[in-house]
């Protein structure tokens, strides 16, 4: 009875607080159960890669070796056996999608079609075996990377190893992980799931594909250096489980990498040297796998300095900080309202019904 009323009075708090409660979640700190030494095996994961690199002279392939290891951050909390297994097939998921988008670098129409289908493959295969989060982020955003790399035939098996080695390395430091610390399954309260029409999934990997292959484009025709920024925004966005979500998701997008901005700023005034900047990287990354559970927002002021710093430990040349900082805001402001649109038209269900049932005339058609 004492919850009954207590409940009311909160909701007539939001019927008197409208704005208030509108831009509460800006701030809002949830409550998560994730323990605090996760966060340090990602960082760990990140940071030897980049260690190793450092130590041998290639920052560039410690770089690229920490892409792989983002496979990391696919840990579940099923059982030994069903949680390595499903590192091992996204371990796999990855690989492939940064091989086939390397393949079709050559030219950037060639790319933005094979980087298309790669986003369309990565979201039907994840919702059809409904991958938990981050579900098809890391795929379509390796694809995105590897799409605007210089193509250089004999430079990807290479590039293609040390994302494989990185991969591998999270897959077995998850599973020293698992055997000596995470040695028990945790019991999650089962999410709320609504069931999808039969051709829901394939409308959706449709739309999906189509925004994600515009992204490259649109970068490429506006002459973007880093084009894949846009896309990284913009599949960023489209995560979130409703167009109510996927606002909120754009604001702190936008409003997290601003402040973000400034604090790469910060760190870059002082010209720290590479095996600095990747002490800063690994503090960044568990500061980053504490906060993105509890407020995205919080997280993403963190990220982006995170990702301007990988830039300058895995690049030979010098870039000038406020260019970057200055195209880093600029593409993401471009890829949160081209994310902003693909979660209109994604959770628009009169233009999902109206797709659904053009794809299923088509389809009895062919039969």
């Amino acid at each position: 009875m004492f919850s009954g009323k207590k409940q009311n009075v909160q909701n007539k708090m939001k019927v008197d607080r409208p704005v208030q409660n509108r831009f509460q979640y800006l701030i809002e700190i949830k409550k998560t159960e994730r323990k605090w030494h996760f966060p340090f095996l990602a960082a760990l994961c990140i940071g030897i890669p980049l260690l190793l690199g450092w130590f041998s002279g290639k920052p560039n392939y410690g770089s690229l070796s920490s892409l792989g290891a983002l496979t990391i951050l696919y840990f579940t909390t099923a059982p030994i056996s069903q949680r390595m297994i499903h590192l091992a097939v996204c371990a796999f998921g990855i690989i492939f999608s940064f091989t086939i988008s390397l393949f079709f670098s050559f030219n950037i129409y060639t790319a933005a079609l094979s980087f298309g289908i790669v986003s369309f493959l990565s979201h039907f295969i994840t919702s059809y075996f409904k991958i938990p989060p981050p579900g098809n982020f890391f795929f379509i955003m390796l694809a995105a990377m590897a799409s605007t790399y210089q193509f250089d035939l004999e430079m990807i098996p290479i590039r293609v190893g040390l994302v494989t080695m990185g991969a591998i390395l999270s897959c077995s430091l998850a599973f020293l992980y698992s055997v000596f610390v995470e040695k028990s399954e945790v019991v999650n309260v089962p999410r709320r799931v609504f069931k999808k029409k039969r051709y829901t999934k394939f409308v959706e990997s449709t739309i999906i594909g189509l925004i994600m292959m515009l992204t490259l484009i649109v970068g490429h025709l506006l002459k973007f250096q880093n084009t894949y920024w846009i896309s990284i925004s913009t599949v960023a966005i489209i995560q979130g489980r409703n167009f109510e979500h996927v606002r909120q998701r754009n604001m702190h997008r936008i409003f997290g990498t601003f402040i973000g901005l400034g604090l790469a700023w910060l760190i870059l005034l002082f010209d720290p040297e590479k095996i600095i900047m990747i002490g800063i990287i690994v503090v960044l990354q568990f500061i980053v796998e504490l906060m993105i559970v509890r407020n995205y927002g919080f997280a993403v002021i963190f990220i982006t300095p995170l990702t301007l710093l990988l830039i300058e430990v895995g690049s030979t040349v010098h870039h000038e900080v406020e260019n970057l900082m200055q195209a880093r805001l600029l593409d993401t402001i471009i890829g949160s309202l081209m994310g902003l649109a693909a979660g209109f038209f994604l959770h628009h269900q009169q233009i999902i019904n109206q797709l659904e049932k053009n794809i299923r005339y088509s389809f009895f058609q062919f039969k």
